[in-house]
């Protein structure tokens, strides 16, 4: 077990002495964030993949030219893209924790964007691509925060000691935050604030957990995975917390990280089995809006 993964544990003992499921949870929201993002232009999908090789992969939507961005012995994941869809911020734990680095596609050169001794983690560029904001556990408690794109001018946007705030992401035209949040035990949903932090909303507020949301382009839906009854569905609602629905649900299996594309029309997630394993999974779907999906790159992809 990793120095990272042994100061989680620490810090989610509650979680786990009050419910196992919420523990699992609460590790897999640190460990496997965001899976697959399109990119700007809708030409590529950058993804890892969870329970497998835990590169950074790019791979056009219809499944050709599957690539690894650069291979390291260590975990990279939860990939983003810059709006310019020149560079791509993602987690890694090359220094025995989770740290913050950004990926420059055309000059295929790796730069560290947080050093400290603690975990930093799921960086997410702001509409204008000048400001990252990211979590971070740096307080002894999971806060967020916002840096510049070169990784300097680092501020504490919340302040929560016993509320622990992950996966943030701006809406699109920058004015508010969603997040994961759950007081300390609980379950999670799906939080919205103001950029400075202020007027928090829980969009999600079920007996269920909620997690991994993705806004779509026009900032007018949510996308999101919902726990229910054992499986992790995909549901769309308003960015105001109402039409919730169902968009994905099949039994035996549980869906990922949706994301939304460029164009609005389609979601890109991971899917996996709940027990056990099954050939060719884990591997990345699209879902139109209807609920069709249709496979785009699975595990086989590793032997090409």
């Amino acid at each position: 077990m990793s120095r990272h993964d042994m100061s989680y544990f620490k810090l989610h003992i509650p979680i786990l002495m009050k419910s196992p499921l919420l523990f699992l949870i609460a590790l897999f929201l640190s460990i496997h964030l965001q899976a697959q993002v399109w990119s700007p232009d809708g030409k590529k999908i950058a993804f890892f993949y969870i329970h497998a090789i835990e590169d950074i992969y790019l791979v056009n939507p219809d499944g050709s030219q599957f690539e690894v961005i650069e291979k390291h012995p260590e975990r990279d994941f939860a990939p983003q893209w810059s709006p310019d869809g020149q560079n791509l911020v993602f987690t890694s734990v090359r220094d025995g924790h989770h740290e913050v680095y950004l990926f420059n596609l055309e000059g295929k050169c790796t730069t560290k964007l947080t050093e400290s001794e603690f975990n930093s983690e799921d960086g997410s560029y702001s509409p204008d691509g000048n400001k990252i904001i990211f979590s971070s556990d740096r307080t002894g408690n999971v806060e967020l925060y916002s840096m510049d794109k070169c990784g300097g001018n680092i501020q504490q946007i919340t302040f929560t000691p016993d509320f622990d705030e992950r996966t943030p992401r701006w809406s699109t035209d920058g004015n508010k935050i969603l997040f994961v949040g759950n007081p300390k035990g609980e379950k999670f949903d799906v939080w919205s604030m103001d950029a400075d932090g202020k007027n928090r909303i829980n969009l999600t507020n079920t007996p269920d957990s909620e997690f991994h949301h993705s806004i779509s382009p026009d900032g007018k839906w949510l996308s999101y995975i919902k726990v229910f009854d054992g499986a992790f569905e995909i549901h769309v609602m308003d960015l105001n917390g109402e039409n919730d629905r169902v968009l994905l649900r099949k039994k035996g299996y549980q869906a990922f990280f949706p994301h939304w594309s460029p164009d609005g029309k389609q979601i890109a997630f991971t899917r996996d089995v709940m027990e056990g394993t099954a050939p060719g999974l884990p591997a990345l779907y699209v879902v139109d809006l209807e609920g069709n999906e249709r496979l785009v790159s699975d595990k086989n992809s590793f032997k090409k």
